[in-house]
């Protein structure tokens, strides 16, 4: 009898170490499988901002409740309404508590594009807010939108050119090809060819940043060359629907970018 009843209690100790276990397990898988939060970024404008004052422009990076200090890459895009050939491209300072920032001063009154171009922690967030400078007349805005060809609207990218170099003069010229049907969750390879002056343009960094029309989340992918000229790289796209793809292309003083649609099933 004493030997049946030791033999039961180190069977139920048995299953209980086991079961523990077993929780430890799922816990931990738990944890593994968790969504990181979105990166998020916040432009800070000043109240009012009149021409030739030097002003701060911030940028909050935020992921969930935390404050990013870390963030690989903040940049301030700017630009005046109207004037998409004249773009400024500015790094911004760490000043900590997630707050990163420029100093600006702009010479002329009138309507101006902020995007806050930022990699963080893997993702990529590029919001795009407006700037009034001085007391510009309403009719200055209208006519603006005319000669610039975009929507207001950066969120869903209803640009109505799709071969945006915003405004530059560039003697570029790339082609995005795919795999002839892009499913979602299924790895496609990108390919561009780039060429200037119709010469392919060869050793130079290049970048593929994909994002869903519905998404603020942009990925980055970087492209190896594979022939004079062709970069390709392998992604994945998550969601059905339109994307778009930016490519940006960099080599000495050469920075430009080409933004294409591509359709995945």
């Amino acid at each position: 009898m004493k030997k049946l009843i030791l033999f039961i209690s180190l069977l139920s100790l048995t299953m209980l170490a086991a079961c523990g276990s077993t929780n430890n397990n799922e816990n931990t898988n738990g944890n593994k499988d968790e969504v990181p939060s979105m990166v998020e970024v916040e432009i800070k404008l000043p109240e009012a901002v009149e021409p030739n004052e030097e002003v701060k422009i911030e940028a909050l990076v935020t992921q969930g409740e935390e404050n990013v200090d870390d963030a690989r890459e903040v940049k301030f895009e700017v630009w005046k309404q109207g004037q998409e050939a004249d773009h400024e491209m500015e790094e911004a300072s760490n000043d900590g508590s997630g707050i990163y920032s420029i100093t600006k001063t702009f010479e002329e009154e009138g309507f101006y594009y902020v995007v806050a171009h930022t990699t963080a922690r893997d993702m990529h967030v590029m919001p795009r807010v407006e700037l009034t400078v001085g007391n510009p007349e309403p009719s200055d805005k209208e006519e603006a939108h005319k000669e610039d060809g975009h929507s207001h609207d950066h969120e869903t990218h209803e640009e109505t050119d799709h071969n945006d170099h915003h405004g530059h003069e560039s003697s570029l010229n790339m082609t995005l090809k795919s795999t002839d049907a892009v499913k979602a969750n299924q790895e496609t390879t990108l390919s561009t060819e780039i060429k200037q002056e119709d010469a392919a343009l060869t050793d130079a960094t290049v970048r593929f940043e994909i994002w869903h029309e519905d998404s603020e989340k942009h990925e980055f992918v970087d492209a190896k060359e594979v022939s004079d000229g062709v970069y390709e790289a392998k992604a994945t796209m998550k969601e059905s629907g339109l994307h778009y793809v930016q490519i940006h292309v960099e080599k000495d003083e050469l920075h430009e970018h080409q933004q294409e649609e591509l359709v995945v099933e």
